[in-house]
């Protein structure tokens, strides 16, 4: 029988990182909490459109607020969506050029790569605070709900997509995991 340490390193295991005890832990519950929000959201998002489309079409009928609520599911789910595809090794790399280059430039490029993507995120994310505080004094205009709501999907989806970004490119710099390499066609950053 596994320890939880071992099993929380099972849970870890499509990362470059091999986390243990604490960290593992934490991580993955951050994973499971966005893996059900993102499922409910995508649920609901289904679901609203559905009752939207056959109110309209079959009862003759527009119901008030589904479209609008159905738009703030999608803004939270591809917000989310990108830290998961992250994880996933999902998203495109353009490396056609630099798997040809010795080790060492692989390496310095995908450091500068790294620190420009961070700074990015971290300009997103600070950029962000300004939009969310004119969301708490703009209504949306079907249900009247402060803009808030759509606006901070984009702080909580960045920081996650940080996280995950960190986690599947640090360790490549580091040298920490063979699997982390910039030739390996299932991750990295380039």
């Amino acid at each position: 029988m596994r320890s939880d340490s071992s099993a929380n390193q099972a849970e870890t295991a499509g990362t470059d990182f091999k986390l243990r005890g604490l960290p593992s832990l934490v991580l993955k519950v951050i994973r499971r909490i966005i893996d059900v929000i993102t499922a409910g959201l995508f649920i609901y998002m289904a679901f609203a459109i559905l009752i939207q489309i056959l109110g309209r079409y079959v009862f003759n009928y527009s119901i008030a607020g589904t479209e609008e609520t159905a738009t703030f599911a999608q803004i939270w789910l591809v917000m989310l969506g990108a830290g998961i595809a992250m994880r996933n090794h999902q998203h495109v790399g353009v490396d056609v050029l630099i798997v040809r280059c010795p080790m060492i430039i692989q390496k310095l490029v995908t450091g500068a790569s790294f620190l420009l993507g961070l700074w990015f995120l971290f300009v997103v994310i600070t950029g962000s605070f300004g939009l969310i505080t004119i969301g708490m004094m703009v209504k949306s205009a079907a249900l009247r709900l402060p803009l808030v709501i759509p606006y901070a999907a984009i702080p909580v989806g960045m920081a996650y997509f940080t996280l995950e970004f960190i986690i599947a490119t640090l360790p490549g710099l580091l040298g920490k995991s063979d699997e982390a390499t910039l030739a390996d066609d299932n991750g990295g950053l380039l």
